[in-house]
């Protein structure tokens, strides 16, 4: 028979003496051992693959930290700013020699990362294709890694027009994938930002379905492939857009110009029963990230315009959240669109005046000195006038009205 003391509260009498045992029996006993074993190893086994993938990171470094101590005694007389042009040359190649076929485990830890980037900086167009060589079959790891994706950023941004296209093949397949997540979508911003109009139109294509996933031949833009397919494959197209948005809008990571680019497409597409989700997840501070590019200045119009009046009201919160937000929006050549389409569309006067008109008021010097400010006074002076505000920019602070009712994107079933 085993004795179990009985547990006891905090500030109560502690005296050993006086605890209450209960008796409880030997089989008993080894069962609450086991138990208890078993709770310790609990958090450990909640996240098997990311627990296995720290441990693969662990043994990497401890397997070279040898090698990374090596390298970066050299990397300090790599920077070092009175090395000269021919020495930092030799060392680039000792270092490039000691890490070959090493490179993915390296890009992945905090102090080799930057040895390697500084050889991909200050290396030759031959080192740079040879880092991206040892890349290529691991390049979504290393994009999603905390450091190894500061090594692709690198190399994209050092990318000759030749080696340009190589790039790409290397991330094809992925686009949607690494736009989910934090560190993925850095690397995705940089290689849509060198890209060239049709390399965009391509990298956009990945998340209209497997079918279009095409770095050659010519890719076309959303709205001209919807008049060419049928409307099985018009709603398929947007069940693949949603399933890559809507998680890319729950995490908020809106600030790559793919990203604006697809939400304006998906939102332009779609029914107005799929768009308030997107509208719901929109509305916040995230919009404020989308203000400054066209696409991203039509995905907030519209979020403004199909609406309820909770969503403006979180929308224009989440705008003015910031210090100096509305001034910025104002000077700004496509911000200063949604500041009309709210002064055009919020009906709720109480509101615009305590986040909206006081900023603008203490502002108006400032604003009338500058294009896309003065369009904000006149607005409000002469309301959609052509001669003060553009038809265009008429057009896109007053997106055309959906029906309410439709298809439910996510629910319908392709025939």
């Amino acid at each position: 028979m085993a004795f179990i003391a009985k547990p006891v509260k905090l500030g109560a009498h502690t005296d050993k003496s006086k605890r209450k045992r209960v008796h409880v029996s030997a089989d008993d006993a080894k069962l609450l051992n086991k138990k208890a074993k078993v709770d310790t190893t609990t958090s450990a086994s909640k996240h098997p693959a990311k627990s296995d993938l720290n441990a693969v990171k662990q043994k990497g470094t401890k397997r070279n930290a040898a090698l990374i101590q090596d390298i970066t005694v050299k990397w300090e007389k790599l920077r070092h700013p009175d090395t000269t042009a021919a020495h930092r040359t030799d060392i680039v190649h000792e270092i490039l020699n000691q890490v070959q076929g090493r490179v993915a485990d390296l890009a992945m830890s905090h102090t080799a990362s930057r040895v390697i980037q500084a050889c991909a900086k200050h290396g030759n167009e031959a080192d740079r294709k040879a880092l991206l060589a040892e890349a290529a079959p691991r390049v979504v790891d290393i994009a999603k890694s905390s450091y190894g994706h500061f090594l692709l950023c690198k190399l994209v941004s050092a990318a000759t027009k030749a080696q340009f296209p190589e790039i790409l093949k290397m991330f094809r397949g992925h686009i949607a994938q690494l736009l989910r997540h934090p560190c993925g979508a850095a690397v995705i911003d940089d290689l849509y930002n060198e890209a060239t109009r049709k390399q965009q139109a391509a990298m956009a294509a990945e998340l209209y379905g497997r079918e279009y996933v095409l770095f050659s031949g010519e890719a076309k833009r959303l709205p001209e492939l919807m008049k060419e397919l049928p409307a099985a494959k018009q709603k398929a197209v947007l069940r693949n857009m949603a399933q890559h948005a809507i998680p890319i809008m729950e995490k908020a990571l809106v600030d790559p110009p793919l990203v604006h680019r697809i939400l304006a497409e998906y939102i332009a597409a779609s029914p107005g029963t799929s768009v308030s989700e997107a509208v719901q997840l929109l509305s916040g501070p995230p919009l404020v990230r989308l203000v400054h590019t066209k696409e991203g200045a039509q995905v907030a119009c519209a979020v403004i315009a199909y609406g309820t009046a909770k969503d403006r009201k979180k929308a224009i919160k989440g705008l003015a959240g910031q210090a100096d937000s509305i001034l910025k929006m104002a000077q700004d050549e496509f911000g200063h669109v949604v500041l009309l389409c709210i002064l055009d569309t919020v009906d709720d006067t109480a509101l615009l005046k305590k986040q909206i008109i006081p900023e603008l008021q203490s502002n108006l010097c400032e604003l009338s000195k500058s294009k896309s400010g003065r369009r904000i006074i006149l607005q409000l002076l002469h309301p959609n006038h052509q001669k003060y505000v553009p038809l265009h920019l008429q057009q896109m602070a007053h997106p055309p009205p959906k029906p309410a009712s439709g298809f439910k994107i996510l629910e319908d079933q392709v025939n």
